[in-house]
C-alpha cells in the first residue's frame, strides 16, 4: 500500500527506490551463478559447502527479473535518454541514442533475461547432487556459460546502471558490478551457513575448521577483487580529471551521500579485512556470521551508493517512498528465498526430465 501511495505522491523517488532494491536483489542470483560456474571449472571443497545456499539464491532469479517490470513502465522517470527531447541532451549523449533507445533497450533486457533463465536452469541441473552428467560435458558447459554470462552482465550493467548518467562511461564498470554481485552472493551464502551452523556438516573429509577457513578465505578473495576494481576506477577517473567523469563521484560525494560512502568502506572492507585476517574468527560460526553479515550489509550500501544519488533532483538522501519500495520488493524476494531454502526439493522443476536420462 505504501508503494502505491508513493507512486502517486512521489513517483520518481518511489521508482528510484524500487530500481535500487531490484538491482540489488537481481545481483544476488547473478553472483551466485558466477560462483557456481567458477567452482564448476576449478573445484574445491569451499564450493561444496556453499552450493546449497547458492542454488537457493539462483532459484530466486525469476522473481528478481520480474521486479524490473515496473521500471519498464516508466523508463522516462529514471533514464534521461528515455524522457528528454534529443535536442536538449548533451552532444556526448546524443551520439549514444542509436544504442540508448526504448525499443532496443527492452530487446536487450529480454535477451539477457532469456540467457540468464536458460543458464540458471542448466546450472541448477549441473549442480544438483542427484543429477548424473559427465564431468567433461559439465566443464565445457560451465566455460561456455561463463562467457555468455559475462556478456549479459556487461550489457545489463551498461543499460541499467551506467545509463542512469549517460554522459559517464567506464570500461571497468561491468567487471566491478560482476565482482560486487559475487561478493554479495557469497556473503549471503556464508551468512546462511553460519546462522544454521551448517558448515560443519559439509562433506570433504577434513576438519570443519579448515573448511570454514576455506569458505571465509574465498569471500575474502572476492572482496579484495571488488576493492581493487573500485579503487582502480576511482584512480583512473581522478588521474584523467575530466568533467564528465569526475561528476559521477561529485554527485556521490555530497548532500549526505559521502557519509554512506564512509559507511560502505567500513562495512565492506575495513572491518571484514581485519576479521578475515583473524584465524579464530574464521573458525567459529559466530565469527563467520558476523563477517558474512558485515559484507552483505556493505554490498547493499554499495548498490545504493552507486545507483540512488543521481535519481534525486538535488541529490537528496533516501526518503520514505524509497524505503516503502525497498521493503515491498525486498520482502517478496526474501520470502521466495526463504521458501526455496527451507524446501530445496521445490527447485526440481528447474532440472527438467532429460537430465535424468
Amino acid at each position: 500500500m505504501l508503494c502505491c501511495a508513493g507512486l502517486f505522491v512521489a513517483p520518481r523517488a518511489t521508482l528510484a527506490g524500487w530500481l535500487t532494491i531490484a538491482l540489488f536483489l537481481l545481483g544476488m542470483p547473478l553472483g551466485a551463478m558466477t560462483v557456481l560456474m567458477v567452482h564448476g571449472l576449478t573445484g574445491g571443497r569451499w564450493g561444496d559447502a556453499l552450493r546449497p545456499p547458492l542454488r537457493a539464491i539462483v532459484a530466486t532469479l525469476p522473481v528478481a527479473l520480474l521486479l524490473l517490470l515496473p521500471v519498464l513502465a516508466r523508463l522516462d522517470l529514471v533514464f534521461p535518454w528515455a524522457a528528454a527531447d534529443p535536442a536538449m541532451l548533451p552532444e556526448v549523449v546524443r551520439q549514444k541514442l542509436a544504442y540508448f533507445n526504448v525499443p532496443f533497450f527492452i530487446i536487450r533486457l529480454f535477451a539477457c533475461a532469456l540467457a540468464w533463465l536458460a543458464l540458471g536452469w542448466l546450472i541448477l541441473a549441473w549442480t544438483d547432487p542427484d543429477t548424473e552428467v559427465s564431468e567433461r560435458g559439465t566443464s565445457r558447459g560451465f566455460a561456455v556459460g561463463f562467457i555468455i554470462h559475462g556478456i549479459a552482465v556487461t550489457v545489463f550493467a551498461i543499460d541499467w546502471m551506467l545509463s542512469i548518467e549517460p554522459d559517464f562511461y567506464s570500461t571497468i564498470y561491468a567487471m566491478l558490478e560482476t565482482a560486487a554481485e559475487v561478493v554479495g552472493a557469497c556473503a549471503l551464502a556464508l551468512t546462511v551457513l553460519a546462522a544454521g551452523r551448517a558448515i560443519e556438516t559439509m562433506p570433504g573429509g577434513e576438519e570443519d575448521t579448515a573448511l570454514s577457513e576455506d569458505v571465509a578465505n574465498m569471500l575474502f578473495g572476492f572482496m579484495l577483487m571488488w576493492a581493487y576494481l573500485a579503487f582502480m576506477q576511482w584512480i583512473i577517473v581522478w588521474g584523467g580529471d575530466l568533467p564528465e567523469e569526475i561528476h559521477w563521484y561529485i554527485v556521490r560525494g555530497r548532500n549526505g551521500w559521502q557519509y554512506l560512502l564512509w559507511l560502505l568502506i567500513a562495512l565492506q572492507f575495513v572491518a571484514p579485512f581485519v576479521g578475515f585476517l583473524n584465524r579464530s574468527v574464521k573458525r567459529g560460526h559466530r565469527g563467520l556470521l558476523a563477517l558474512g553479515a558485515l559484507v552483505l550489509a556493505g554490498h547493499f550500501i554499495d548498490v545504493v551508493w552507486r545507483v540512488r544519488p543521481p535519481l534525486s533532483a538535488a541529490g537528496a538522501p533516501i526518503s520514505w517512498p524509497d524505503l516503502a519500495a525497498m521493503a515491498g520488493a525486498g520482502g517478496a524476494s526474501c520470502a521466495c528465498f526463504i521458501h526455496v531454502l527451507a524446501r530445496p526439493d521445490c527447485i526440481s522443476f528447474w532440472r527438467g526430465r532429460q537430465v535424468h536420462g
